[in-house]
């Protein structure tokens, strides 16, 4: 296997860190020649964080990394002039006219494993899958530290096993947004905390989903369901959508 440059892009916090040094360490146990830089700003957490690594079956004479092979994007801090043959990132990441995909990770890992940390896992052995690293379980428990190895294993296993069809199962919406070729513009919670800081003035959007489902819940018959059918439960909800209706607009006109 010929070797490759990889570029991961993220924050502070969310793991890039874990990832390029998990991935050196496998690469390193498996005999392989490997650096790996990291850049990051001086905040611990929010600031921009990057991994650059290389790794080949010869000695490396450069270690700077210009146009990657392959980057993994967390959030969109990195150098804005460098290109990659690939780009596998988070949802709402990829740029117009790049080749990649695009995979929820930290929710794949509360939802698969039950804690959003293993997500880092998961993207790395999507990572390994893209770049063709075929490990062993001996090799993983070489390189992994021993705290919850386990279900890191579990976690590398699942993201190197995950094909096309099995990624736009797990994200149909886009799978449908480029069927029909619209563009998601679904920023993260970095993003939105970014256009804050630059205009304090600025309020999320998030928000409004939040209230909604905040007034939903606060009818426990829809909290917890024990409807036997769909149709009965859809009622409930339609009942409850006029119930809030009826109340804001009695409090906006009295």
């Amino acid at each position: 296997m010929l070797g490759k440059s990889i570029v991961i892009d993220g924050v502070g916090g969310q793991g890039v860190r874990v990832i390029g040094s998990t991935m050196a360490s496998l690469l390193t146990v498996m005999g392989y020649e490997v650096t790996l830089l990291f850049d990051y700003d001086s905040s611990v957490r929010g600031g921009m964080s990057e991994a650059f690594l290389k790794y080949d079956r010869e000695p490396i004479s450069n270690f700077v990394i210009e146009c990657a092979d392959v980057v993994m994007r967390l959030a969109d801090r990195g150098p804005v002039h460098l290109s990659a043959d690939y780009v596998i990132a988070d949802i709402g990441l990829t740029k117009p006219g790049e080749t990649g995909e695009e995979i929820p990770f930290l929710q794949l890992g509360v939802d698969l494993f039950g804690r959003d940390l293993f997500g880092n896992m998961i993207a790395l052995g999507r990572l390994l899958c893209v770049c063709d690293v075929d490990f062993t379980d001996k090799h993983l428990r070489e390189a992994l530290p021993k705290k919850y190895i386990d279900e890191n294993i579990a976690a590398i296993k699942y993201g190197y096993g995950l094909d096309q069809d099995s990624i736009k199962a797990i994200v149909p919406a886009q799978a449908a947004s480029r069927l029909h070729n619209y563009e998601l513009n679904v920023k993260t919670r970095h993003q939105e905390a970014d256009e804050k800081r630059q205009d304090p003035g600025k309020r999320a959007r998030r928000w409004v989903v939040e209230r909604s489902h905040s007034w939903f819940n606060r009818f426990r018959k829809l909290l917890v369901s024990f409807e036997k059918t769909e149709a009965s439960y859809t009622a409930l909800l339609a009942l409850a959508a006029a119930l809030i209706c009826w109340r804001q607009t009695t409090s906006i006109y009295g």
